[in-house]
């Protein structure tokens, strides 16, 4: 399934968002809900195109050991390229994601904002590898879904 979308931004500036399921199965929220969270999470202005891809765990734990060398499925994996126009792939794995909510006590659309905040995050340059670049992006993510009504998905009562 393959869908396009354009997000209205500030100074009527276009991002186009594919969509495209190879799953079924699997709750996935709504391309407007997808829409809106890429919209909250653009930090930067540059960002033309984003490619959403849904795969299974298979799949996703094979993109995971060919590019990032680890031999295991996860729940997102970011991708970004800048030819003339700067875009980015977030593949996605609902069936990780899904569960993740439940283990966390999320609902599943919390749990998925987050999910998009932080690839949209990555694709914007933003970073975990130290501890300083972590909490800063976490601090983002934080004030970001916040701006969505939703609660710190790093603190768990």
């Amino acid at each position: 399934m393959f869908h396009q979308l354009s997000v209205n931004m500030k100074k009527e500036k276009k991002i186009k968002i594919n969509y495209v399921r190879y799953i079924k199965k699997q709750y996935v929220p709504s391309t407007s809900n997808l829409k809106t969270w890429i919209r909250f999470s653009l930090m930067k202005s540059f960002i033309n195109h984003v490619n959403l891809i849904f795969v299974g765990q298979k799949r996703m734990r094979t993109l995971n050991s060919k590019y990032l060398k680890k031999d295991k499925s996860t729940n997102v994996l970011t991708f970004s390229y800048d030819d003339d126009v700067f875009y980015g792939d977030i593949i996605l794995c609902p069936e990780i994601i899904n569960r993740e909510a439940k283990k966390y006590g999320f609902s599943p659309n919390f749990r998925w904002a987050h999910m998009i905040v932080h690839s949209m995050l990555h694709l914007q340059g933003y970073n975990h590898v130290t501890k300083r670049e972590r909490l800063f992006m976490e601090k983002t993510e934080v004030k970001l879904l916040n701006s969505m009504n939703f609660g710190n998905p790093y603190v768990r009562s």
